[in-house]
């Protein structure tokens, strides 16, 4: 049965909240227009107050397109290529490129810049907007990130070029993996810089009626940090599967010694599944909307219950 602003499946389990966050990544939801979104927000307010024209199936469509492409506290479309449903198509060039053999230092920094770029968006436009962050804070989290990893990729490369132990074949195989530490880093420290505003404004915490509670810094300092944590798993598909496939398919055929040409094709399809796999494992880590006990609250909040419930975002 259809349930208005709730997801689909158990949101208290890992695979339910899977299989949420693949629904929103479903690609019909990429053509999707503006007027399209508001036709289907309106859907759905028409079945809140008691339309019954629609289908289950019509409703749960319209409301997972609502998900994946419309901000859960501004009420607003996400720009697509930041969006849930459309951030692992914008990003498959970017990160097949990343992982490319042969990279030369100057051009992989270009894709490290992007992909951060990327992420600085994504973070941003799926922050908790429940309180305004600063343009001041929005560059200096940008920045920050990017010299990060440009400062890692560099320093490893450095290392690995530089260390006589280590023969040509592996330094070969440890620079096709560089990239993979390098976004690791630079993504945790861009969730943290794109979103501190939420430690210094706080975020806005919810009674479970729906009611104001206040403004938390506690649940916006656990909202960032659980999403941080996410992603540590988001590109790990991504980094590693590709070279895991290319790997596994050397060794058992011959594909690209009869067909050499095939060799970026697949690597681009093995990027793309590590896409698509990799982002809705990383974000279903924790809950999207997350609980904080009141004893835990600052003594400003106002809660009515045990609980108090506030947007973690992605």
């Amino acid at each position: 049965m259809f349930r208005a602003g709730e997801p689909k499946w158990d949101q208290s389990t890992v695979s339910g909240r899977l299989k949420h966050f693949l629904k929103q990544v479903d690609l019909r939801y990429l053509f999707y227009s503006h007027s399209k979104l508001e036709d289907c927000t309106k859907m759905i307010e028409e079945h809140q107050q008691g339309c019954t024209k629609y289908s289950n199936k019509e409703l749960w469509n319209a409301q997972y397109a609502v998900f994946g492409r419309i901000h859960p506290d501004t009420k607003e479309a996400v720009p697509l290529p930041f969006s849930m449903t459309g951030f692992s198509p914008a990003n498959i060039p970017i990160c097949a490129l990343m992982i490319m053999p042969g990279t030369s230092p100057l051009v992989a920094s270009f894709y490290q810049v992007a992909n951060q770029t990327m992420n600085a968006g994504f973070n941003y436009c799926n922050r908790n907007a429940s309180k305004e962050t600063t343009t001041t804070q929005m560059v200096g989290g940008y920045v920050g990130a990017v010299t990060l990893a440009l400062t890692v990729a560099a320093t490893l490369r450095k290392a690995i070029t530089n260390n006589p132990r280590l023969s040509a074949p592996m330094k070969r195989t440890l620079a096709t993996f560089l990239p993979f530490p390098a976004v690791v880093s630079a993504s945790v420290c861009n969730i943290v810089l794109m979103r501190n505003g939420e430690f210094f404004n706080g975020v806005e915490v919810f009674n479970e009626d729906g009611t104001s509670a206040g403004v938390s810094h506690k649940a916006a300092r656990n909202a960032i940090f659980t999403t941080a944590l996410t992603r540590i798993v988001m590109p790990t598909p991504i980094f590693f599967l590709p070279p895991a496939g290319i790997a596994i398919l050397e060794r058992t055929t011959s594909i690209f010694k009869k067909f050499p040409k095939t060799r970026i094709p697949i690597t681009v399809a093995l990027s793309t599944l590590g896409l698509y796999l990799g982002i809705p494992l990383a974000v279903a880590c924790f809950p999207q909307t997350s609980i904080l006990a009141v004893d835990k609250l600052e003594p400003t909040c106002n809660p009515t219950g045990s609980f108090v419930y506030y947007n973690k975002g992605l």
